[in-house]
């Protein structure tokens, strides 16, 4: 046991994190133990790191390519990868999106950037599809992640 759990006890778990009937084909056993494993302050990090490469980008594409609100979201999309952890937060969106294009379970995060940082899901790949979440779930159903 660390220094730092003996004298403050152990991490809080990471919360439940639903999944969406349309997207229970998507998330293996492997996913679930890998979320299993990660304390709620992993959680939150995840989470905050995701929305500073998402603001960033979304400020980038606003100020230096002089792109509208909408068309700067919608390149974002293309970008990053949304996920959600409860069932409320998988609907909650600014832009009317397909059912592909819905945000995918966090559950998921970890599979969806080892595909991303071996080239599985390229630039190519997803300037093809309406968003990065399209083209996962299409290649997660196709067995290519």
């Amino acid at each position: 046991m660390g220094l730092f759990k003996k004298f403050f006890g152990g991490c809080q778990p990471a919360p439940p994190c639903a999944i969406h009937p349309d997207d229970r084909d998507l998330v293996s056993s492997e996913d679930i133990e890998w979320w299993n494993k990660l304390s709620f302050q992993d959680c939150q990090a995840l989470e905050q790191e995701d929305n500073v490469f998402r603001l960033a980008a979304f400020t980038k594409f606003r100020e230096t390519d002089g792109l509208s609100t909408e068309e700067a979201g919608k390149k974002v999309r293309l970008s990053f990868p949304f996920y959600y952890g409860k069932l409320e937060h998988r609907a909650d969106e600014k832009f009317t999106l397909s059912t592909a294009d819905a945000k995918l379970p966090y559950v998921l995060k970890d599979r969806i950037n080892r595909a991303v940082m071996s080239r599985l899901i390229d630039k190519k790949a997803v300037m093809q599809a309406s968003s990065i979440n399209a083209i996962v779930r299409e290649f997660i159903r196709s067995g290519r992640i």
